[in-house]
């Protein structure tokens, strides 16, 4: 059986534009698109980063998984993803009740 894709309640988005800070081997901050949204955190592909960090950078495939607490959203993307309203929950909410 299939899990159901977590729903996004982060106010991150798909394709939005983050500042990250450093850890691990960088050695400076750096920026990214949001590929990826986990429950707490979020992969991003690195765009944007010091020349001093090039071989951390390459070595992690140029992508790096941040903390929700640890990103900061410089440019939110023009196409975001569907969220989950109210008036969604309240059509699930009778769909089930119809069916019992």
């Amino acid at each position: 059986m299939a899990k159901e894709p977590a729903e996004n309640t982060s106010e991150f988005d798909i394709g939005d534009f983050v500042a990250g800070k450093k850890f691990a081997n960088f050695e400076h901050d750096f920026k990214g698109i949001v590929e990826k949204i986990y429950e707490h955190s979020v992969l991003v592909v690195i765009t944007e980063n010091n020349p001093e960090d090039d071989a951390t950078v390459n070595e992690y495939n140029h992508r790096a998984v941040l903390r929700m607490s640890d990103a900061k959203i410089l440019v939110k993307t023009d196409n975001p993803a569907p969220r989950p309203s109210e008036d969604d929950d309240e059509a699930d909410d009778n769909a089930k009740g119809d069916k019992a």
